[in-house]
């Protein structure tokens, strides 16, 4: 892509050692080589400062008010945020509003300030160490200034920028840019696309050329948008539509074949009443003003042709304008000029005017679709302005057979009441300058014949310049025809008095037009001398055309022949697309190559760039500038005598880029969506608004009575102190204060709480007085009824309470327990039985000292649990006499150790006669998963075999007792690991 090819003045090399700028990394800037200094130079006045002004996280967009925007002023800064947001990522997610003096550091200002001095779309800006400041007189002003100051940012490449006092007003109150969207389609996204890059280029009006030779491509007549201000009679949708225009291409093409050229894959389209609703939208919010365009009664061909094809099929069609009905059979379904008809498709000449003798159905059809577009625009975007065209008109008798049915004398008639139709719907008329400053059909004896209203605006586009031979057809005043009365001059037929528009071909066209052959190649082609729009290239503009120069010389110089400047009501640029497939949208928008030089391309925007810069500052490249800086502290300045060039232009606004949002041309832009705009603080109140948000509840009566009214009291003045958007930074800092100290004097409400007391108690009767020794349980009971006592009284003290708790706790906790001793005596072996003697004797010892510890009432917990382990043991370490059993033969395992959670397994022999088997590990019974058995021979002796498993739980060394119809008859030792 190659957007505004531009470069940097002279000065810059200057200015480079004294304007010190630091920038951070950005993705919606790119590292530059240009200054601040240098985007200033492109203003009316730039003086730079101290300081640095960074925008950070917390910065935000700032919007001097004394109560809350509305309107048109929340409209715009919150359009500002948004583009802001899309250059700063993750700055400006704040909008705010209050007194100037709030402004926090790094905050972009906005003040709306109708006393500024800044003039209509002017704007002054202030950039300091801590803010941004953009004043202006409207809010348009506010916008420029905003855009310029982001340029600012892209041109350097960072969130920083240095210091500066800076001022620009425009040179043209109406900067217009046309837009032919008649002959070819553009999508509604490229559409409002070209709105959004417009205003942050600085134009503030876009003409919509809806009708042309080649189609009319805008369908008004959707029922779902007619509203009490819209709603035409007639519905006009079928005349929706385009034809391919062929006639460029008639001869040899650039690729050497010939035949007619017909690849316009856009023939047909049209803009849909939703899509020109979107567009309006769009228009307002970016505010650039609407200006419809339909141009009669020439420029006629597809309206004329599609009327008659519409005759065709529908012989009996009518439509009704000013309460008469107007039948297509009553002229054979023809409206042009000529009256011929049977065409199948539009052809130059006869189609290309339409009859405008007064009160001929054509004159009524074209004034119904004026009067449908005019309500429709004046409805949705609020247009004031209307350009009816009126140019080129033709009036030749071409043949006898194409008889001309009226002649200039009509012409004036026409126009007039379309102005007055016009003007009562609210709107200004423009009209081209050609035929209404005909010199050809309105001049007898040096004098104008003909009068057309005086208020009727001049669109001024030709003076009948010869490009080839630098000559003029008419006189070199030919413009001052409207604005300057020649009354006692040999020149006296001045019509003076408008309002003019320098729509000059010569430097304010861009025309996709391509011949085929010699010099009549593309009309973009600077070399080009067979159109006279070989001067609209960027450079050309910049050096030699203004908005009051209407000579098309090509030379820059003022003199007298300029139109003065209060009645230069604007300048223009113009699209015109006379031959729609040249280029798609996506070509003209980001750089057409030239039909026939491939090698070249045209860059729209590039154009656009230095049109609209001459818009703003007309004298640019001839004014005396002086600069100021600071330098080692000291104040110094540098005046640049001669002109800006347009190399030094170029290099700055080639930063500048594509609006805020942009994705691409035919796609939908992104910005983040609006921020509700809240009321700014002088102080910060980020900590007492937290606190508040945590307000302390008493619902449950935690706290005193007394302690929480002063909390409350303390509550209810932060709340007052946050809801003043003046107070002060103390007047906060005190009020949180207060705050947090009333929260931590709260005093919490005691009552008597009985309710461990009565738990402990309650877990007193639920114990059995066996379970432990006489003398602990004799204590603890004591404390028990004392609790009880204490429950009971109704005027007990909490101390009472935690005593009565204390003591029966303590008690609690020095109880004896000897229900596992008194289990385990009771469940004691009593009969020797096959135990060995050893063992049996070790057991019924240990026996006997359990006895004589339950006896005891005083026994301690360490004696009674002494007592029980030593039994436990002694009871574990039974044995019985396995030598007298010899029913087990062998005993063999499956393997020398186990994995825990293994099975383990054994091979058990035994005499024949052996009919269970059992498996003991300390005196318990062990569960086996597996008992099988079945009778052998082995060495000639029939035994019994059995096969046994049984879990390893826990890793150790064992010895299992195995036993054999309920006697031990043997031993064996596992292993666990």
């Amino acid at each position: 892509m190659c957007f505004m090819n531009k470069k940097i003045r002279n000065i810059i090399a200057l200015m480079l050692a004294v304007i010190t700028i630091f920038t951070v990394s950005s993705p919606a800037v790119s590292a530059a080589s240009v200054k601040v200094v240098d985007v200033g130079a492109l203003w009316d006045s730039f003086t730079a400062g101290s300081g640095t002004f960074t925008v950070t996280s917390s910065s935000r967009v700032f919007v001097v008010a004394d109560s809350e925007p509305s309107g048109d002023l929340l409209q715009t800064a919150e359009l500002l945020q948004r583009q802001l947001q899309a250059d700063f990522e993750g700055c400006f997610t704040d909008l705010v509003w209050g007194k100037a003096s709030w402004a926090k550091t790094g905050d972009i200002v906005l003040n709306l300030d109708s006393s500024s001095g800044t003039g209509a779309d002017g704007y002054k800006l202030n950039v300091t160490s801590t803010t941004a400041t953009v004043t202006a007189a409207d809010t348009d002003g506010l916008i420029y200034g905003t855009n310029n100051l982001m340029k600012c940012f892209r041109a350097v490449g960072g969130y920083s920028i240095s210091g500066f006092t800076g001022y620009d007003t425009p040179d043209t109150k109406e900067r217009t840019v046309h837009l032919d969207l008649a002959r070819k389609y553009y999508t509604v996204e490229w559409v409002k696309n070209f709105i959004k890059q417009m205003s942050w280029m600085g134009y503030n009006a876009l003409e919509l050329h809806l009708s042309e030779d080649g189609g009319f491509r805008a369908d008004f007549w959707d029922e779902d948008y007619y509203t009490d201000n819209y709603d035409p009679e007639n519905d006009f949708s079928w005349l929706c539509g385009s034809y391919v225009q062929s006639w460029v291409y008639d001869e040899t093409l650039p690729d050497g074949t010939t035949g007619t050229y017909t690849d316009d894959p856009d023939a047909g389209k049209y803009l849909t009443t939703a899509e020109l609703v979107e567009i309006c939208e769009v228009a307002k919010e970016y505010h650039i003003e609407i200006i419809p365009s339909f141009d009669s009664p020439a420029h006629m061909d597809y309206i004329t042709w599609k009327f008659e094809q519409n005759y065709k099929s529908n012989m009996s069609y009518s439509f009704t304008y000013d309460g008469t009905t107007y039948k297509a059979s009553s002229t054979s379904g023809c409206i042009n000029y000529t009256g011929r008809t049977g065409r199948s498709s539009p052809t130059w000449p006869h189609y290309t005017t339409i009859d405008i003798t007064d009160g001929t159905m054509a004159k009524a059809f074209v004034f119904a679709l004026y009067e449908d577009m005019a309500d429709f625009f004046k409805e949705y975007a609020g247009s004031t302005k209307f350009n009816i065209g009126a140019d080129e008109v033709n009036l030749t008798s071409y043949a006898s057979s194409w008889p001309r049915k009226w002649s200039y004398s009509a012409f004036p008639g026409y126009i007039n009441d379309l102005n007055r139709m016009l003007n009562e719907k609210g709107y200004t008329v423009r009209a081209y300058n050609d035929f209404i400053g005909s010199t050809t059909y309105n001049q007898s004896n040096s004098a104008a014949v003909y009068k057309f209203d005086d208020n009727i605006e001049i669109c001024y586009w030709t003076s009948d310049f010869q490009p080839t031979t630098g000559t003029w057809s008419e006189a070199t005043w030919h413009c001052k025809f409207f604005w300057e009365n020649n009354t006692g001059t040999t020149d006296n037929w001045g019509d003076g008095g408008r309002t003019m528009y320098n729509c000059i071909q010569t430097n304010s066209y861009y025309v996709l037009r391509i011949g085929t052959s010699g010099d009549n190649r593309d009309a973009r082609d600077p070399d080009n001398r067979n159109w006279t729009f070989y001067h609209t290239n960027a450079e050309a503009i910049f050096n030699e055309w203004y908005p009051a120069d209407m000579s098309e010389k090509g030379v820059y110089a003022e003199n007298a022949a300029d139109v003065p400047e209060d009645q230069l009501g604007g300048a223009y640029f113009l699209i015109w697309n006379d031959y729609a497939a040249l280029n798609t949208e996506s070509e003209v928008w980001n750089g057409a190559v030239d039909g026939w030089d491939k090698d070249r391309t045209y860059y729209l925007f590039d154009i656009m760039a230095a049109n609209i810069m001459k818009m703003w500052n007309s004298d640019i490249n001839k004014s005396t500038v002086t600069y100021s800086y600071k330098q080692s502290g000291n104040v110094s300045s540098v005046t640049y005598n001669g002109t800006v060039t347009y190399d030094e232009f170029a290099e700055v606004s080639s930063k500048f880029g594509w609006f805020p949002g942009f994705t691409s041309c035919s796609k939908a832009a992104s910005l983040p969506a609006a921020d509700t705009m809240s009321q700014a603080y002088l102080a910060d109140h980020s900590a007492l608004t937290e606190a508040l948000k945590n307000k302390i509840s008493n619902a449950d009566g935690t706290y005193t009575a007394e302690s929480y009214a002063d909390y409350e009291e303390a509550y209810e003045a932060a709340e007052t102190v946050n809801a003043n958007h003046a107070a002060t930074e103390a007047e906060v800092a005190k009020a949180l204060a207060n705050l947090n100290a009333a929260a931590e004097a709260l005093v919490v409400y005691v009552a008597v709480d009985k309710s461990a007391l009565q738990t402990a108690y309650a877990a007193y009767e639920s114990k059995n007085e066996d379970d432990y020794t006489s003398s602990s349980w004799s204590t603890y009971e004591t404390a028990a009824e004392s609790a009880k006592e204490v429950i009971e009284d109704e005027g007990a003290a909490q101390e009472d309470v935690d005593d009565a708790l204390a003591d029966l706790k303590n008690a609690e906790a020095a109880l004896v327990n000897i229900a596992e001793l008194n289990t385990a005596v009771s469940n004691a072996i009593t009969e020797q039985g096959s135990y060995t003697e050893d063992t049996w004797a070790a057991y019924t010892t240990a026996l006997d000292a359990a006895k004589e510890v339950l006896a005891n009432g005083n026994a301690t917990q360490t004696e009674v649990n002494k007592a029980l382990d030593n039994l436990t043991s002694a009871r574990n370490a039974l044995k019985e006499n396995i030598a007298e059993n010899t029913s087990v033969l062998s005993v063999r395992k499956i393997s020398a150790s186990t994995p825990v959670g293994k099975k383990v397994g054994l091979v058990i022999n035994t005499t024949t006669d052996v009919e269970t088997l059992e498996l003991y590990l300390n005196g318990t019974e062990v569960d086996l998963t597996l008992c099988i058995n079945n009778v052998q021979t082995l060495n000639g002796e029939e035994v019994r075999v059995w096969m046994i498993n049984f879990k390893a739980t826990a890793k150790g060394e064992y010895t299992y007792v195995i036993k054999a119809d309920g006697k031990a008859a043997a031993e064996v030792n596992i292993t666990v690991k």
